[in-house]
């Protein structure tokens, strides 16, 4: 394995779709779009910021050589009194290289690039709290939990509650 870590190109695009559908299809319980709501329109929200190359909206990729293998995506919040704050979205790694410890790298490298912008001061998350696998990597980064959001996701008749978790810049708070 050839594994590297970077910024999504505006000629990822594609493959980042594909990755993004592939996330939601197999495991619709972790995150809030569908894979049919999503599957149906012509570009994604963030297939249009990677190919925009915007700065603060992201995707980080996890590329076995060409090959993108992973997805951890960044957002800054827009407005005046929130532009601190940015949201971690996204992570995901292909099955089969699930187990590697590269999901820890490819959110670093996302923590890294998100923290590169002057405003930012504290990055937020949410994971649903049957993934107990993805609350652990996100405490080995350094996120802490500040609260449980109940009945987040409803997925068939199912019900999913929310962790949300922080990590502040380290010379902040």
């Amino acid at each position: 394995m050839n594994i590297h870590y970077r910024k999504l190109l505006p000629t990822d695009s594609k493959q980042y779709r594909e990755v993004r559908l592939d996330a939601l299809k197999n495991f619709p319980e972790n995150f809030g779009s569908s894979y049919e709501e999503e599957s149906a329109i012509p570009k994604l929200a963030f297939e249009i910021n990677v190919e925009q190359g915007a700065n603060d909206k992201f995707i980080v990729g996890a590329f076995d050589s060409e090959t993108l293998i992973g997805i951890c995506g960044f957002a800054q919040e827009s407005r005046i009194k929130i532009k601190h704050r940015g949201l971690i979205i996204q992570m995901y790694i292909k099955p089969q290289y699930q187990g590697q410890k590269l999901g820890l790298q490819l959110l670093q490298t996302t923590i890294d690039e998100a923290f590169k912008i002057p405003d930012i001061q504290q990055l937020v998350l949410g994971v649903i709290t049957t993934n107990e696998g993805a609350k652990k990597l996100y405490e080995q980064a350094g996120f802490k939990e500040f609260g449980i959001h109940p009945g987040y996701l409803k997925v068939n008749s199912r019900y999913y509650d929310e962790r949300l978790m922080v990590l502040f810049r380290k010379s902040n708070l």
